[in-house]
């Protein structure tokens, strides 16, 4: 037979038992089918208890679907005849969207049925939601009951043109509000360095909070506007206000802590215990 632009369509009706989630209910409900569709074919490997989906192949339950050339879903047959999928992996091309939120650029992809899991491998994975981005050179893992992603490898999160941060890796804290995906907070972990239109700041690890718009800078932290800096353990920066602030860092005592300021090139240099 020939497979060749043929559309096939697979419906699993699975239970997810073990995944809870209010803002994802779809996955709760018991009879909630996973559909896959394929325009090459659709293999049944009965021994080894799996699907294999080929050419623009496509898995879709509820809000959540997965694209990519080939999509292989792995099930344990139940007492009642059904199959319960406990994994689906892509290759080439993955394309992941739920609701509001996109990934974009993998190269390979894992989800986990058990933990609402995904993990996504590629050199340019870009998530995106309403007007924030998160991008990884190396892997992006998301629980999508837990609203967590991570992007691992020169990752980079942008908020349209207010601010861009990067860092090894950004740990991005999402919120969903009337079917939309919003970002709560993020954090950054080793060699963070946040880019605003009037700054630089640079930090060993960041905590931004989307709701008032502050950033939290720990660690070896200096603070450009053009040829001037600030440098110290700890700062505030307000990204609504445009206001920077250099403080004491937390637990230490004032004797510990030391600001610095280097004013212009070669012009004033100051350094006076906090």
């Amino acid at each position: 037979m020939n497979y060749k632009k043929l559309k096939i369509l697979i419906l699993f009706y699975i239970f997810f038992g073990n995944v809870s989630s209010q803002q994802l209910s779809n996955l709760n409900n018991n009879d909630q089918p996973i559909e896959i569709f394929a325009e090459e074919g659709i293999e049944w490997h009965k021994n080894k208890n799996k699907y294999v989906a080929i050419g623009n192949a496509k898995a879709i339950s509820g809000s959540l679907s997965l694209k990519s050339e080939k999509i292989e879903a792995f099930y344990t047959e139940e007492k009642n005849s059904g199959m319960n999928i406990k994994e689906v992996k892509a290759k080439k091309n993955v394309v992941v969207e739920d609701k509001k939120m996109k990934i974009v650029g993998g190269d390979y992809a894992e989800y986990k049925t058990s933990n609402d899991y995904f993990l996504i491998v590629g050199k340019n994975i870009i998530l995106t939601s309403e007007a924030n981005m998160l991008r990884s050179k190396e892997k992006l893992e998301y629980w999508r009951s837990k609203n967590i992603a991570i992007a691992t490898g020169k990752a980079e999160a942008k908020k349209k043109d207010e601010f861009t941060v990067l860092a090894d890796k950004l740990v991005w804290y999402l919120k969903e509000n009337q079917n939309k995906t919003t970002v709560k907070k993020i954090l950054g972990f080793n060699n963070v360095s946040i880019k605003t239109n009037n700054e630089v700041a640079f930090s060993d690890k960041a905590i931004y909070n989307n709701e008032t718009e502050i950033c939290k800078l720990y660690g070896n932290v200096k603070l450009q506007r053009g040829e001037s800096f600030l440098l110290g353990e700890y700062a505030e920066v307000d990204l609504r206000s445009g206001i920077s602030k250099l403080l004491p860092a937390p637990g230490k005592s004032p004797k510990e802590n030391k600001v610095r300021a280097l004013i212009d090139k070669g012009g004033l240099d100051v350094d006076e215990p906090n």
